[in-house]
């Protein structure tokens, strides 16, 4: 067997054959060189097999019988060689750098836990967002509580230790379970130092449609449901329950204003009252339960404003000095 590489590439996929192919061509075109690619074809009803035949020399291509990123996340670290695991999704792109950079990161810091990096968004129409990070400043060390505030790694951004998974565990395999890899670095950020490196490094692809109301949904239940199972599997957010706390509260009131943009005021109701109890002191919670109360006429028509005014500032030219608003990366799992 040839000497084990340094980076193990990482790549779940499922019904990939649109995008897998610059996606393999971005890590190929890396000018750090020295690492292996393990792609996990999820099951796959397409043509992604195919493609991935095409590079057999190249990509270590595993099976699995559609059971969800994380488990494919799981079996392709149970293969990798590697002793710096990269993750990757079969729609994203490495910009040329990515590996080399990261790389030297983690030489310099063997003690991290996490080397992550800022990511452009875009979709089909071109360049969404020039920068992923998200509106606080973030920080590099223990970052732990910025974390729980805001997922600002992006699963195709972040390197792992391959030492750290035997410490803090694999990927939750729960089925199909949304947010399974912010929890991962939560756990990873519980134990380990992070390292953020200031630079757009990845191509993060956001489809068009990809979030329903139902599926928005679906998010917070899941999200709030892994934090309390993290709870109780990282001891230390156990002896702080004020982090969990400002963590659900904030995910509540996030949801809750979703909901009123959408005219859903009993569910936002029912989630400014979770986040009351969450977060007493705190005023937003009891901001939106306030509004949630406000006749829906006047919902209506507060409704209608805010769009009047979003459509009339989209359309007012930008001013040289003006940057592009961060997304946060927490909108995709």
């Amino acid at each position: 067997m040839n000497e084990s590489p340094l980076v193990s590439v990482v790549i779940p996929a499922f019904n990939a054959e649109k995008y897998i192919d610059k996606t393999l061509q971005s890590v190929l075109e890396q000018t750090f060189q020295d690492f292996e690619i393990v792609v996990v074809d999820d099951g796959s009803t397409d043509n992604t097999r195919v493609i991935l035949e095409r590079y057999s020399e190249r990509v270590i291509c595993l099976s699995n019988d559609h059971r969800g990123p994380a488990n494919s996340r799981n079996r392709g670290l149970d293969a990798a060689r590697g002793s710096l695991i990269a993750f990757l999704d079969a729609d994203d792109l490495w910009l040329p750098q990515k590996l080399q950079r990261q790389v030297s990161v983690a030489r310099q810091n063997q003690e991290c836990g996490l080397i992550t990096c800022d990511a452009q968004v875009f979709d089909e129409r071109g360049i969404l967002a020039h920068s992923s990070k998200a509106r606080q400043p973030i920080a590099n060390g223990d970052v732990l509580r910025q974390l729980l505030s805001s997922n600002w790694v992006g699963t195709s951004c972040a390197m792992v230790p391959k030492k750290c998974f035997a410490k803090v565990g694999n990927f939750d395999e729960e089925p199909f379970r949304w947010g399974e890899d912010w929890i991962m670095w939560l756990k990873v950020a519980a134990e380990y130092p992070v390292h953020f490196i200031d630079q757009v490094l990845v191509q993060y692809r956001v489809h068009p449609k990809s979030y329903s109301n139902v599926t928005a949904d679906k998010h917070f239940v899941d999200l709030i449901y892994n934090l309390e199972k993290l709870e109780k599997q990282v001891p230390r957010l156990a002896t702080q329950p004020e982090l969990m706390r400002e963590a659900k509260a904030r995910l509540c009131c996030r949801a809750a204003w979703r909901d009123l943009q959408n005219l859903r005021v009993q569910d936002a109701r029912e989630k400014s009252k979770t986040a009351v109890r969450y977060r007493k002191s705190s005023l937003l919670p009891w901001t939106l339960l306030t509004i949630s109360h406000l006749p829906s006429g006047l919902l209506h028509l507060l409704k209608r404003t805010l769009k009047f005014v979003r459509n009339r500032f989209a359309q007012a030219p930008k001013p040289p000095f003006v940057k592009d608003q961060p997304v946060d990366v927490q909108a995709r799992g």
